[in-house]
């Protein structure tokens, strides 16, 4: 990271220099700067407890660091839902390759000042139809100490739990908990999605959320499960909805 890039995460950080960074960057706006996504910046646009748990984050684990399964775009759509979410409990992410996601689940917690992350996975790579990422090889077939490395590097070892299974199998071990979040990306196949929401779903809290990752995935499951059977529950509602074409969240009804 630059010099430049620690300082300007520090400044951004603190009440002043966020209420300085949100001014200037709706005054080049008005004239016609930084109207394309760009995500330092776009971090500034939170409100201040997010934008400084970004903040924190960015100056141990580069937004761009690693190589995650969501775009940059998609992992501040995430933290910004996981941070709004007005019910309480816990984050479960369902399928967290290295854990860079997890990472900005972690910050959500610190911003809404509760809660901690349960990360479920195999950490070797399955992926529907019983195949198997290449990239596991480069990783040694488990990808729990890039994990690991990844909590340690973020500060957030205390409050974030590395489940070690099948989403489906560990879901039991949590049936008393309260989730206010819960984010599939494990199985993208129709069953896989399924049965990930059939076992996750009876402990999201009310006002809790369910969101799917790769909702635009070409041949996957999701997009199909999600508006066949969960759109049409009685106990959801699809709100807010399509927050990027490969992000769709539904909420518990009260």
């Amino acid at each position: 990271m630059s010099l430049l890039g620690k300082c300007y995460y520090r400044i951004a950080g603190t009440r002043v220099g966020h209420r300085a960074a949100c001014e200037g960057l709706r005054v080049a706006r008005h004239f016609g700067a930084f109207r394309e996504f760009h995500t330092p910046l776009a971090g500034t646009e939170m409100p201040y407890r997010a934008a400084r748990e970004l903040m924190r984050l960015w100056q141990r684990v580069h937004w761009s660091s690693g190589d995650g399964m969501m775009t940059p775009e998609e992992r501040l759509a995430i933290f910004n839902l996981a941070c709004s979410c007005s019910a309480s409990g816990d984050i479960a992410e369902l399928g967290c390759w290295k854990g860079l996601t997890t990472c900005y689940l972690a910050a959500a917690c610190r911003a809404r000042g509760r809660g901690r992350v349960f990360a479920v996975d195999t950490f070797a790579g399955t992926r529907e139809h019983d195949t198997q990422y290449a990239s596991i090889d480069r990783h040694g077939g488990s990808t729990l100490p890039a994990f690991r490395n990844f909590m340690e590097r973020g500060g957030f070892e205390d409050i974030v739990t590395a489940c070690v299974g099948l989403t489906t199998e560990v879901a039991p071990r949590h049936r008393t908990r309260s989730f206010a979040f819960v984010l599939i990306d494990a199985d993208h196949s129709y069953d896989g999605v399924r049965d990930d929401f059939e076992a996750w779903s009876p402990m999201v809290a009310p006002g809790g959320l369910v969101v799917f990752h790769d909702y635009a995935m070409p041949d996957a499951g999701v997009r199909d499960y999600v508006q066949r059977e969960v759109i049409t529950r009685p106990d959801f509602e699809a709100a807010p909805g399509e927050i990027l074409p490969n992000v769709f969240a539904v909420t518990r009804r009260q």
